[in-house]
Order: C-alpha cells, then structure tokens, then sequence
C-alpha cells in the first residue's frame, strides 16, 4: 500500500488564525479598556531601604493654579488633603513614617477611589474607608484624651463634631458647587438628597432616575459663605496663634478645617466663595499656621 502523504499549506506569511465573529461583534461594542499602570518594581527598594513600617499615600494630585497658600506637597483634594493633616499633625509617640506619591488615574486606586493608603513592606493597599482605623490602632494618640481626639474636654469634642458636620454639610457642597463642573455624585453628599426636577425625593443616582437633580447651586454657596463665618468666629475665640477649641497641638478637626479651607483658594478668582474666603484674612492665617505645622514634620 502507498505510504499517504500530506500536502503542507502553502504560507504567505500572516496568521490563519481569526477571532470569531461573535467575538469581533462583542468587542465592537465593549472595548477592552486597559487603564494605565502607574505601580512600580521600585516600592520594594523603598520598602527595603526606607524606615521600618513606612507607608506610602496616594493622594490627588497638587492644584497647577497658582494661590498665595500653595504648597507642593498639599493635595487639590479636600479628602486626600484631610488625610495628609491626618498622618502629619497627628501626635504620638513616634511620628509616622509616611510619604506622598501623587495619583493621577483614580480609577485603578482600590474601590476606583483616592486616598489610598501603601503599607510597602506587607505590600498591601488599603482603600481611602480603611485608612483612618488603620492609623488610629497603629499610631495611637499619646497621653490622655484618645477617646475625644486629643481634644481638652467632651464639650470641646461635642462642639468639634458640630463643626465637622458643618463643614461638610455646608462648605464642601458650597464648593463642589463653586467648580467649573460637579461630579457626578454630587447629590449624594448631602444629608438628605436634593429632590428630582420633577419634585420627587429619592437616593437614586440620576442614571437610573432618568431625571436631573433640582440643586439650587446659589442657595449652597450662600451656606458656604455662612459657614465661612462661623470658622472665622471660632478661630478669633482661639486666640491668633492657638488651635481649634484651646487644644495644646492640631487636632484632626484642625486637619478637616484646613483641608476644606485650603481647596476654596484654588477656584476661580471669580468666585463668590472664593472672593468671601480672600476677605477674611484670619482664614488665611489659620491655614497657613496649620499647613506650617505639617511642612516642618515633612522637613523633620
């Protein structure tokens, strides 16, 4: 019997092989989106060179608008700026050895959300909710007072706690509201959600609503310039070189009220926000004593 014999293809040098065409057809509709990497081999040399249990903090980038507050370190962002006041003003007993990379590309930050917090020699990330618990268990406060945050008395963390809900109930929606722009979770920052322009109340994103939110951007700058008032009364009662409600060193309500006064300076010189806070220099001061603080622990 003849021995069979197979004829090889003739190649022409490309590939016989093609995707599918439910593959072609899927793809066309829901491209693949690679989102840049912006990690690096490099942490574990930090890690292994760096001081031990050094962390990194991926934060906002700075503001590019030039402002008389600026500083090169200081996140655009009033969460990644709270957070950094965070781990600098913080007193314990051994100060935190903590960096800052800023991180353009949010998306690919855990949970799609900055800051984000680097523990480089357990090579493990920590998304922005994690981080506040992780540094009060890892670097107590030192001395008396944890409980109420270093502050003199449970009045003072009473009227602290007040502050905090103004400043984020009134001035961080006074300015998102002063940017050229919202984001697109705008309306769930407030307390109660504003209503849909046709009159109904729900928690639910306009996405799904199919309707746009009824958000009276005039009325919250108005309370913005309001609480910008109150701030103003409250560090006039401190004293011109004390902190927030007679505490010995900065509190982490001095980080939130920094951090949220700070970004105001960086809008728009048209702005009516901005405008109300370059009118009230002992708003000014205060930022720059606090961020003064914070730059020499950086130096330190």
């Amino acid at each position: 019997m003849a021995a069979a014999t197979v004829q090889q293809p003739a190649t022409t040098g490309k590939s016989v092989l093609t995707a599918p065409q439910w593959v072609k057809s899927f793809y066309s509709k829901f491209p693949l989106v690679i989102l840049d990497q912006e990690d690096e081999v490099e942490w574990k040399v930090r890690a292994r060179d760096g001081p031990e249990h050094s962390v990194e903090l991926w934060v906002h980038p700075p503001s590019s608008t030039s402002q008389s507050h600026s500083r090169t370190w200081a996140s655009s962002s009033p969460s990644s700026l709270r957070t950094q006041l965070l781990f600098l003003l913080r007193e314990t007993s051994s100060q935190v050895p903590v960096t800052f990379r800023p991180w353009t590309n949010e998306k690919s930050a855990p949970g799609g959300k900055l800051p984000t917090l680097h523990i480089l020699n357990q090579d493990r990330l920590l998304p922005t909710d994690e981080i506040r618990s992780w540094l009060e268990s890892t670097y107590p406060l030192k001395g008396k007072g944890k409980e109420i945050q270093g502050l003199p008395s449970q009045e003072k963390y009473d009227q602290a706690l007040a502050l905090s809900h103004l400043i984020l109930g009134n001035l961080l929606p006074a300015y998102l509201a002063s940017l050229p722009k919202q984001p697109s979770n705008f309306h769930l920052l407030f307390p109660i959600p504003p209503p849909l322009s046709a009159g109904l109340n729900t928690p639910l994103p306009a996405s799904l609503t199919g309707d746009s939110r009824d958000i009276d951007t005039d009325e919250l700058i108005r309370k913005g310039v309001e609480a910008l008032d109150v701030i103003e009364t409250i560090i006039e009662d401190n004293g011109e070189r004390g902190w927030l409600y007679g505490s010995k060193y900065p509190t982490s309500i001095d980080a939130l009220v920094a951090s949220h006064l700070y970004v105001v300076y960086t809008i728009s010189s048209s702005s009516i926000l901005k405008n109300a806070i370059e009118s009230r220099p002992v708003l000014g001061d205060y930022v720059n004593r606090v961020l003064d603080y914070a730059e020499q622990r950086i130096r330190d």
